[in-house]
């Protein structure tokens, strides 16, 4: 396979990591929230991210590419990635209140992590302009497929959730280890398993070039 239709292997293995310790993030609920619970809240966020969020990242990152002016799309990109995610996340929050009226620390735990989408911002553009730079056309490379994100991810919250129930009645702050391994596990398996959750790229799409590498 062309190794330009592949991200560098750094670049896998830092966004599985990244990956891991957003699902433990998610994973964490209320302290006295039981396992089913954090499993339910998860397995939404599951169903309602992956399919709008790839989509519409395939998209906008194409647009970014071909526009000549491409400040303006990236601020689109960002603020789309955004407002998707937190809607989700304000999803899980109202059924974690629907599951649980009397927990009193949603919105906080909310706060937190609306807080930290935001601190991705940078990061986002750094990876953004470095990718343009490089010149490839997001077309031209294979993408994730959202059926088998969405499957990989409900088996490991499937497994976790088991897992959590198993130890429960014998280790305070179950939920927390549980968190640990879910990082650990997407960390160590998600690069080794990233080929299978490709797609291969629309055909006749990788010769086109962005305009950064066009006029390169």
């Amino acid at each position: 396979m062309n190794p330009q239709r592949q991200p560098p292997a750094r670049g896998v293995r830092r966004g599985y990591a990244v990956a891991g310790a957003v699902l433990a993030f998610m994973w964490l609920g209320e302290a006295n929230e039981p396992a089913w619970a954090h499993a339910v809240r998860a397995a939404l966020l599951l169903l309602l991210i992956p399919p709008v969020l790839l989509r519409t990242n395939r998209s906008l990152t194409a647009a970014f590419h071909e526009s000549a002016h491409p400040r303006r799309v990236l601020a689109r990109l960002i603020a789309a990635r955004i407002l998707i995610v937190s809607v989700a996340l304000v999803a899980s929050a109202l059924l974690g209140r629907v599951m649980d009226p009397g927990g009193g620390n949603d919105l906080r735990a909310l706060g937190i992590r609306e807080l930290c989408i935001l601190l991705t911002i940078p990061l986002q553009i750094r990876a953004a302009h470095r990718a343009r730079a490089a010149g490839a056309h997001p077309s031209s490379r294979p993408t994730l497929s959202a059926p088998r994100v969405i499957c990989a991810k409900l088996g490991l919250i499937a497994a976790a959730l088991l897992l959590q129930m198993a130890i429960d009645p014998y280790v305070a702050e179950a939920q927390v280890y549980i968190a640990a391994a879910i990082a650990v596990t997407v960390t160590v398996l998600g690069p080794r398993l990233h080929a299978k959750l490709l797609i291969a790229p629309t055909p006749g799409a990788t010769e086109q070039r962005s305009p950064a590498r066009a006029t390169t």
